[in-house]
Order: C-alpha cells, then structure tokens, then sequence
C-alpha cells in the first residue's frame, strides 16, 4: 500500500472531510504490502506495519472502536493513535510529525496541514451539528438557545482555538446573541455547568 496521509476535518457548521497526500520526509511507519503479495493480488489481510493516525479527542471513542476493528482484520498492522485539539495536531503535523491519518475537527486545521505540503485532496466524509447539552433533570430548565444568555446560567464552550469554540462563537453571533462569560474546556469536553455547547 502507498504511503499516505489521510485527512479528515469537520466543517466549521457541518461535515468531516476525508483527502490524502503523500509525506515527504517522514519517519513514520505505515502499513505496506510485500511485493509479492502486490503481483499476485493477495487480501489485504497481508498488509504488515504501522498506522499512525493523529485525531480530533472528539473522535477517540469512534475512531479507537475502528482501529481495533482494523487490527483484527489485519493482525500484522499496528494502529497507533494520537488525539487531541485539532489546532495542535494540524501544528504538529506541519511541524514534521509523522502522520498517515489526519483526522480533524475543522477544515481551517485541515487548510493548514495541506498549505505545509503534508496532505492533499481533503473529501467530506461525515456531518454533524451543534447541541446543548445540559445535566441531568435539567436544572437551569435550558430549551432553546435563547435560554444559555439568561442570568445566572452557567455555560462551558470549547476553547476558541478548537472547532468546537469557533463554532459555538459562529452559532451566538449567527443568533445575534452575545456570547456568555464562560468557562472553557479543552476540545469536546464540557465542564460542569448548567448547560455546554458543542
């Protein structure tokens, strides 16, 4: 199998996109066939080596679900994982860390990691959308946007720096509601409070 970045972002309203480019320069390992095995048009079950696959935290509990599925499929290959913000992985990748799949939140992350010649030909390949979500029994009685600028409901948004932030701050501007002072957690992750957007 050619070695190969695969890029996977999240549109900043909807959609994940899919592309893949090749790494020049890299040291890390990725999943090949023997040559033999390429002449006499064996299964994939002969591809031996390591993926390694940098994604969005957003995305571990899928995406480390799919790996274990791709292992037992294919017993010779490694799939090794790193996840984190979209932002800083898009860095580090651009960086020079070794990647065969990008997976991210954002398409501006995506945009960078392609503008550093680390990946090319991003494809959409899932949607999403913004929720509320909000505690058990609903405390703050949150049911409509409207309600997370009431006073004194305390609201947790992502980062601006990650998908998630920038998107939630697209949704209060779009509603021409002012953003709520509050606390931020690190990607997807809510803190606790009377209701989170992401």
């Amino acid at each position: 199998m050619r070695r190969s970045v695969l890029t996977l972002t999240m549109a900043a309203t909807t959609g994940l996109f899919l592309g893949g480019c090749g790494l020049a320069g890299t040291t890390g390992g990725s999943a090949s066939t023997s040559p033999e095995s390429q002449a006499s048009g064996s299964s994939p079950s002969s591809l031996t080596g390591t993926v390694t696959v940098f994604a969005a935290a957003s995305l571990k509990e899928a995406f480390t679900k799919v790996g274990q599925q791709f292992e037992a499929l294919h017993p010779s290959v490694k799939v090794m994982f790193n996840f984190g913000p979209s932002s800083g992985l898009a860095t580090q990748i651009a960086q020079g860390a070794p990647a065969d799949v990008f997976a991210s939140a954002s398409t501006k992350n995506m945009g960078q990691v392609v503008t550093a010649g680390k990946a090319v030909s991003p494809k959409k390949f899932v949607s999403n959308v913004m929720e509320i979500a909000v505690p058990p029994k609903n405390p703050a009685n949150i049911t409509q946007l409207s309600d997370l600028a009431k006073p004194g409901v305390k609201v947790a948004l992502c980062q601006p720096a990650v998908p998630c932030g920038a998107t939630a701050a697209k949704v209060f501007t779009n509603a021409r509601l002012p953003p709520p002072p509050v606390p931020q957690a690190h990607g997807h992750t809510a803190l606790h409070t009377d209701a989170a957007l992401g």
